[in-house]
């Protein structure tokens, strides 16, 4: 029996075709601060240039000058500084019918949340009471959590939608960034969870909402010292994984199979070495 070309108007597709030259990268990632996640960034930046030729935003959410840009000073990469949740929408709205960028970083989801959606859910009156004084002081309640998650999966939802745009010119390579977090048991206080900082439910919710969800690990090797070849020295390197195997308490995975664990910090080389060869097989 021959497959439908569609049904009901909706066109039939194979996974099979999924990773090709329209493919684009939907990927957060997560980890300590100075571990290079905004320099990944601009690596981005440099990929749309050379492949698409379009550069790459920066929605730079940092409240100090350059919205945490000073450390790629050194690149002309174009960035907007929203100061309010309502900013940061109507930017997304903007890029939804955008044609100038081939990519979009949003850097940092955590400062996205601290600076935009804990306002944002706290300026809802409280429905359960008398507010307790911590929520009077800023911190939020059970409630609030909800309200933020809510509010954070339909802006994710808005962004990750632009990579996957049905026109062409619009749709857009997304990076995302967080702090990383720990997540405990009660009783006994050991780590359970490694993973985004994100509001409640969010920071395991939002990962499953990305195609491609990695961290940043510095790691140490030994290796002959060039000066003195009887010597050895210690060489520490920022690392990309991006495989759950390795971690097991991080929530980290790359369904596109083009991002694996060890590739560079750098999007070029990843869409290089990792994507351009699945088009050259698919062909």
């Amino acid at each position: 029996m021959s497959t439908p070309t569609n049904i009901a108007g909706i066109p039939v597709r194979s996974t099979k075709d999924l990773i090709n030259p329209d493919t684009k990268i939907c990927m957060m990632l997560w980890a300590y601060p100075k571990r290079g996640k905004t320099t990944m960034g601009k690596s981005m930046d440099a990929m749309t240039k050379k492949h698409f030729g379009r550069p790459t935003l920066f929605i730079a959410m940092e409240a100090g000058e350059g919205g945490g840009t000073m450390s790629i000073q050194d690149a002309d990469i174009d960035y907007v500084c929203p100061t309010t949740i309502a900013d940061f929408n109507k930017i997304i709205a903007y890029l939804a019918t955008d044609t100038k960028y081939g990519g979009v970083v949003v850097d940092s989801a955590t400062e996205y949340v601290n600076r935009f959606l804990k306002p944002y859910a706290l300026a809802f009156p409280y429905t359960k009471g008398s507010p307790s004084a911590t929520r009077l002081a800023g911190v939020p309640d059970q409630g609030d959590y909800q309200t933020m998650g809510e509010q954070a999966r339909s802006d994710f939802n808005k962004l990750i939608n632009l990579t996957s745009h049905p026109d062409l010119k619009i749709r857009k390579h997304l990076l995302v960034t967080a702090l990383e977090k720990e997540k405990t048991d009660r009783a006994t206080g050991a780590v359970t969870r490694i993973c985004p900082d994100l509001p409640g439910a969010m920071s395991e919710a939002a990962t499953s909402m990305f195609q491609t969800v990695g961290t940043i690990e510095l790691r140490t090797s030994v290796s002959p010292d060039p000066a003195d070849p009887k010597k050895t020295r210690r060489i520490t390197e920022r690392t990309l994984v991006t495989d759950a195997s390795e971690e097991n308490k991080k929530i980290l995975g790359d369904r596109t199979k083009c991002i694996r664990s060890g590739m560079p910090l750098d999007f070029v080389r990843i869409w290089e070495e990792g994507f351009m060869p699945r088009f050259q097989q698919a062909s």
